[in-house]
């Protein structure tokens, strides 16, 4: 490392970690003189990819995504070998909506390592965190919940064939996190890290076994029994099969592993179901019975709650008038009324939310996992309807309302307390 680059990392820590979530690292008050000391060691070797990746990941903390890829890119051009710098381009190409991009680079940075591992910070405790390979909402996304000043995460992207062959070797560690979230494509992946966690003597977090419980398919099974809850049953089915689903109608149909509400329809007939698979190709899908969760008052209310060492946490709330809600596409900025509402939740769930001591509670017990969230609604009836389940879902503190900012630090100094009493 140049002295530049040594001299632009002691004023902003974590310059040099690129497999870290874009945008989950602060901007920096050192920018400006961080900023001079990379442009000046980029004059005397303008071929230094490390100097480019630094500059890379400056630009991210500031926002400015596409100048930050185009570091990288230089970064990668520079250096054949820069597997962190792919994994960068990677994120930035998913965000991008570019796919096929993110995939190649994602594939370029896997056929080096599957290990990122940051330098470790001094008086620090380290964790070794299983992922699967892929964009970062696949993982659970630590990188917002975490404080980096007293936790080094080593990603360790599952399953590496070189563990098999005895060709790597792994950081110190204090405790292994199994981040991995749900899905088929990480079925391989999920029990890889039983396997690894089962063979090593450090303490973990989430049994990746667990993980299956929180498969959409699987929810209503894991949930069954307590009393005052209920989720619709999900057929996961082949695409031939897509037609022939069995149920009343209308049906809630989505590509198998899709999140985000990616191809997810409501469909009312047999011919919006062929139209559909015709519009819709994936090599499985996930159909389950529409249940119309409308409130007294026409609007739509989802609820998210994690759970941290069984404990419930109230984490946001939103309304829509439509039936497909997004936290971020709901106009919760737009009435008042509906913050009202959603502070109210998170001060008091107990009142805002239905079962929050019982059938709430039984939920953090039936799934098992450590750290995990649900999306749910309260049913006209009064009953706790639970959405989904899983254990990468999203915590950030970016929300500058005071209601929203506790809730948040109530979640990450609980998950503090339990990474420090499970490393011991």
């Amino acid at each position: 490392m140049n002295e530049e680059l040594a001299a632009a990392v002691q004023l902003v820590p974590g310059l040099t970690d690129h497999a870290r979530i874009p945008g989950s690292a602060p901007d920096s008050p050192e920018f400006d003189a961080a900023w001079t000391l990379l442009q000046n060691a980029v004059s005397m070797d303008p071929t230094n990819a490390a100097v480019h990746a630094a500059r890379g990941n400056l630009l991210l903390r500031r926002g400015k995504t596409d100048a930050a890829r185009r570091s990288y890119e230089l970064a990668a051009r520079f250096d054949p070998y820069d597997a962190p710098s792919r994994i960068a381009l990677g994120e930035l190409a998913t965000m991008a909506g570019d796919d096929r991009a993110a995939e190649a680079w994602f594939e370029e940075a896997f056929a080096l390592t599957h290990l990122y591992s940051p330098a470790a910070r001094a008086g620090g405790r380290s964790a070794l965190v299983l992922c699967v390979g892929g964009p970062w909402p696949r993982n659970i996304p630590l990188d917002f919940v975490v404080e980096p000043k007293r936790w080094t995460l080593h990603r360790w992207y599952l399953p590496d064939t070189a563990l098999e062959r005895r060709e790597i070797e792994l950081p110190d560690y204090d405790l292994v996190i199994d981040a991995i979230g749900e899905s088929v494509d990480a079925l391989p992946a999920l029990a890889a890290a039983h396997g690894f966690i089962a063979a090593q003597d450090k303490p973990s977090l989430n049994d990746p076994l667990r993980v299956h419980g929180t498969a959409r398919d699987a929810l209503a099974v894991t949930l069954a029994g307590i009393a005052g809850c209920a989720v619709a049953p999900v057929r996961r089915v082949a695409q031939a099969e897509l037609t022939q689903v069995a149920g009343d109608f209308p049906l809630l149909v989505r590509p198998a592993d899709s999140h985000g509400g990616k191809g997810l329809e409501r469909i009312d007939d047999v011919a919006g179901l062929a139209a559909y698979a015709a519009r819709v190709p994936a090599a499985a899908y996930d159909s389950g019975a529409f249940v119309d969760y409308r409130s007294p008052d026409g609007f739509y209310r989802k609820y998210r709650v994690m759970f941290v060492d069984g404990v419930p946490y109230p984490y946001h709330l939103a309304l829509n008038d439509t039936w497909m809600i997004h936290y971020y596409r709901a106009p919760m900025g737009e009435h008042e009324w509906m913050r009202d509402e959603e502070r109210r939740f998170l001060e008091t769930p107990e009142e805002a939310l239905a079962g929050w001591n019982s059938a709430v509670r039984a939920i953090g017990a039936a799934v098992g996992l450590d750290y995990f969230g649900i999306d749910c609604t309260v049913l006209a009836d009064g009953t706790l309807f639970v959405f989904e389940a899983d254990a990468a879902m999203l915590v950030h503190g970016f929300d500058p309302a005071p209601e929203k900012r506790a809730a948040y630090e109530r979640i990450r100094t609980a998950l503090a307390a339990l990474l420090e009493a499970r490393a011991g």
